[in-house]
C-alpha cells in the first residue's frame, strides 16, 4: 500500500479558516476546495492511504489545525451520509410510486382507453426510471466520495516551516 501526499502551501495559520468562525475549526472556503478537488483526484486509488504536509511562513498550531481538518472530513462525511439517506428515500418512494401508478394502469387499461391511460403508463415509468437512476448512477458517486473523505479524515498530517521564511 503506497502513501499519496498532499501539499498545501499557506502564509498563515488563519488563511485556513473560515474569517466568519470564531472557533476558527472550520476551513475556508478556498482550503475546502482545494482539499476536495486534491482528495477527488486521489479516490481512484482506493488502496493508497493519504499524507498532508502543510507548508507555512509562520509556526502552526499543529493541535488546531489537525482537529480543523478532521471536523471538516467527518463533516463532509455526515453530510453525505444524510444525503444517502434522502436518496434512499427518494429511490424507495418512487419505486412505490411507479409500480402503483403501473399497475393502477394495468388494472385500469383493461376497461378504458385514452390520453389519460397514457399518461398514467408514462408517468409510472419516468418513476421507476428516476429511481433507477439515482441506484445507478446517483448512489454510487456518493457512496464513493463518502469513503474519500472517511479516508481523508485518518490523513496523517505533517507540518514544515517553508525553506523561504526562515530567511525573512
Amino acid at each position: 500500500m503506497s502513501k499519496q501526499e498532499i501539499r498545501l502551501r499557506i502564509h498563515e495559520e488563519s488563511d485556513l479558516y473560515n474569517p466568519l468562525d470564531p472557533d476558527q475549526i472550520m476551513l475556508s472556503d478556498d482550503i475546502s476546495d482545494y482539499l476536495v478537488s486534491q482528495y477527488e483526484n486521489m479516490h481512484r486509488f482506493t488502496k493508497e492511504t493519504y499524507s498532508m504536509r502543510i507548508i507555512s511562513d509562520t509556526l502552526l498550531d499543529e493541535e488546531s489545525v489537525t482537529k480543523a481538518i478532521r471536523h471538516h472530513c467527518l463533516q463532509q462525511t455526515d453530510n453525505l451520509k444524510h444525503e444517502l439517506k434522502v436518496q434512499t428515500i427518494k429511490e424507495l418512494t418512487l419505486a412505490i410510486l411507479g409500480a402503483i401508478l403501473l399497475t393502477l394502469w394495468v388494472v385500469l387499461s383493461r376497461t378504458r382507453e385514452g390520453v389519460d391511460m397514457e399518461i398514467l403508463s408514462i408517468m409510472g415509468w419516468v418513476a421507476i426510471w428516476e429511481a433507477t437512476s439515482i441506484l445507478i448512477m446517483r448512489r454510487p458517486e456518493l457512496m464513493t466520495e463518502k469513503k474519500t473523505y472517511e479516508k481523508a479524515s485518518k490523513t496523517e498530517i505533517f507540518f514544515e516551516t517553508a525553506p523561504d521564511a526562515e530567511d525573512e
